[in-house]
């Protein structure tokens, strides 16, 4: 076989090549674009409460920023929390306003409302709802938030490092403290 035919096999085999690499990084850039929304502002700050097991305590854990052109299709919020007892953690979305540490949270909130599903703009922010029916001490780590946010989604840590909560004054310690 003489050169010129060797060189043409060579050629078509370059071309599909090429292609199929070019593909290949777009496709992945893509997913990695899509994959990894810009992150959530997080804090080294922890909260303190302390309330009574006759009404919950409302904790602000994350708050989006006013003025922060971002808007989040929220399709959860968990966090872990460690307690001396039985205890219920619920992550709610205080629509138009914030919350410190509060039994009334619609004093603060034009509404709350259950954060999965819903959208979540700038003003908003997550709290989470603690209850128990005997004292018990929590200790509550940082929320983290599934959203969407345009053409991203993924998972991030949001807000507080934390928070330590007291209901009806326990004074017990975690096991291993």
């Amino acid at each position: 076989m003489g050169t010129a035919a060797r060189a043409g096999r060579e050629s078509r085999w370059w071309a599909p090549t090429i292609t199929t690499l070019t593909v290949a990084v777009a496709v992945g850039w893509a997913a990695w674009y899509a994959l990894t929304p810009e992150p959530l502002p997080i804090s080294e700050d922890r909260v303190t409460a302390v309330g009574s097991t006759r009404a919950p305590v409302y904790i602000g854990m994350f708050t989006l920023p006013a003025g922060v052109d971002r808007t989040l299709h929220v399709a959860g919020v968990r966090t872990r929390a460690t307690a001396s007892g039985e205890v219920e953690v619920a992550p709610l979305l205080c629509r138009d306003g914030s919350i410190g540490v509060t039994s009334a949270p619609e004093r603060f909130c034009a509404a709350v409302d259950d954060p999965a599903g819903a959208t979540m703009a700038d003003g908003d922010s997550i709290v989470l709802e603690v209850s128990a029916d005997a004292g018990v001490l929590v200790e509550i780590e940082r929320i983290r938030v599934a959203f969407r946010e345009q053409l991203r989604w993924g998972t991030a840590p949001a807000g507080k490092a934390g928070a330590t909560v007291t209901l009806d004054g326990a004074t017990v310690t975690l096991d291993g403290e």
